[in-house]
């Protein structure tokens, strides 16, 4: 559990050096730290030891939606997001709704180990 929560607050770290990123090019893949930095805030919601996302998660999400204007930019983050949460416990159906619970244009699949990104 400390192994998670020390991963986690490394996350956050990166993700506030990301915020200086300026704009995403639809035409350039993210990069999956960028994701991973973007997304971490989530954790909490999605493991249930929080009731919403925070604030700073749903900024996180709004980025990762900025970077998902196409569907090998979507596929590339659905991959990246299915290959780093496979280290920790949470809930996919949790995951699927971070868009509406943040109120922003994205369809995040349920994403587990069984998720098909290339859908």
């Amino acid at each position: 559990m400390a192994n998670k929560m020390t991963c986690f607050l490394g996350y956050i770290a990166v993700l506030s050096l990301l915020f200086a990123r300026s704009t995403f090019s639809a035409e350039t893949a993210p990069s999956c730290p960028d994701v991973v930095s973007y997304t971490a805030p989530c954790l909490p919601y999605i493991s249930h030891t929080s009731p919403s996302p925070s604030d700073i998660c749903c900024t996180g999400v709004q980025n990762v939606a900025n970077m998902a204007m196409t569907h090998d930019n979507q596929v590339s983050i659905c991959s990246c997001l299915k290959t780093e949460m496979a280290a920790f416990t949470y809930d996919p159906a949790l995951v699927a709704s971070l868009p509406s619970k943040c109120a922003v244009n994205l369809n995040f699949p349920p994403i587990s180990s069984d998720t098909d990104c290339s859908k």
